[in-house]
């Protein structure tokens, strides 16, 4: 592996005067080998497997030579505060608790609309839209007849029935007043905001279930961020955090977190928090893409280790430890969290051991191959052992 054998070993001779060497394997193809030493396409020797195991010892061995030239670089185990802070694209979204949406209690016409666009501002209390139903118009003249003939239980009932329409009280004052029925319904903001959907023109024929107009209050807004789901378990209500935003550069928002939904994004496995910020001046405008910091709050102090020193498989993750100069091990480890940069070890190390930062990948490759071969080896073994003592006129 990069010009040079991982593996510290003696010559061919040196070996054979004390170990018998089974056969010899390319360095790189396990499955190609020779019964005599060998070099391969690139001049490097092949390696000897012995009948007692490829390398005597723990883990893999090799020079001070090799080393130089892989690149190994090792860091310590160490055992301090590592404070846990998650990055995250996140957006300004509208604050759905200040959000109203204008619906028609009865089938009608739209024969006037007061606004024009989507973005057009309103004020409370303006008038919308004015809708013509002829549910309406039996309505009222139940309500004059009532006033006609008088009694309270009457006029109530007919009342009640014009606000199950959605007829305010204003309206049906004027009603009262006027004494004239006209079957309209007038739609005023409940209020102020933008209008942020326009479903409806003039002449246009709605039911209930027309989503007429949708208003927006901007005085209060969200920003929303996805949170990768390994790195979530630890957020909740009231951590501090900071957002930053395209549209004010220099100038980021601090604020905390209000909310951590209670169920992961089906396609994508990330947990979603949300912030809240006061908006008087309307600078955070939805939509708008946010960077959102969360950094926990008393950390408590943990072993941590360079992100770099993890080797990561479907199944497991482990690090390669030198257990003694240059002498490598592969050991499993147990990641608690990640930050920074760096892995919070929750098992699997101890304060002071060293880890491979750089070169890991060749060690461990290397260690995973011999690992297979005395398993291999093993097995042959204990399959002769078997055959053995089964067969009766074995050793006759």
């Amino acid at each position: 592996m990069c010009g040079m054998d991982l593996v510290q070993r003696k010559s061919g001779a040196q070996a054979g005067s004390s170990r018998e060497v089974l056969y010899y394997r390319h360095p790189h193809n396990p499955e190609i080998t020779s019964d005599v030493p060998a070099t391969d396409e690139m001049g490097m020797e092949y390696i000897p497997v012995y009948a007692e195991g490829e390398q005597g010892g723990d883990g893999v061995l090799i020079s001070a030579e090799v080393r130089n030239n892989l690149g190994v670089r090792v860091a310590e185990v160490d055992r301090g505060l590592l404070p846990r802070t998650v990055s995250a694209v996140g957006q300004v979204a509208y604050d759905e608790s200040l959000v109203q949406h204008v619906h028609a209690r009865a089938e009608g016409w739209v024969e006037r609309l007061m606004i024009s666009s989507v973005g057009d501002r309103v004020s409370r209390d303006q008038l919308l839209l004015e809708l013509y139903s002829p549910r309406l118009v039996t309505a009222q003249e139940e309500y004059l007849q009532a006033l006609r003939m008088g009694g309270d239980n009457l006029i109530a009932a007919s009342q009640a029935r014009l606000r199950a329409l959605g007829i305010s009280d204003r309206e049906i004052s004027r009603v009262r007043e006027s004494g004239a029925v006209d079957g309209r319904i007038h739609y005023r903001a409940p209020s102020d905001g933008v209008v942020t959907r326009l479903e409806v023109r003039e002449g246009m024929y709605v039911k209930p279930d027309t989503d007429m107009i949708v208003l927006a209050d901007l005085r209060r807004v969200w920003v929303e961020a996805d949170v990768l789901g390994r790195q979530s378990a630890w957020l909740r209500k009231g951590i501090p955090a900071m957002v930053r935003l395209d549209q004010l550069p220099g100038r980021p928002l601090e604020g905390e977190v209000t909310y951590v939904y209670p169920e992961a994004d089906p396609m994508t496995r990330a947990v979603r928090i949300r912030l809240a910020f006061e908006n008087p001046k309307e600078l955070l405008k939805p939509n708008s893409f946010a960077t959102v910091t969360i950094s926990e709050p008393d950390p408590e102090p943990v072993l941590n280790i360079p992100l770099e020193a993890l080797i990561r498989t479907s199944d497991q993750t482990r690090v390669i430890v030198e257990i003694a100069p240059n002498r490598f091990v592969p050991r499993p480890v147990r990641v608690a969290y990640e930050s920074a940069g760096m892995a919070a070890i929750s098992g699997g190390l101890s304060a002071g051991e060293r880890v491979v930062t750089s070169g890991q990948f060749m060690l461990d490759s290397e260690a995973s191959l011999r690992g297979e071969l005395e398993r291999i080896s093993a097995g042959d073994g204990s399959d002769q052992s078997a055959q053995d003592e089964d067969d009766p006129h074995a050793g006759h």
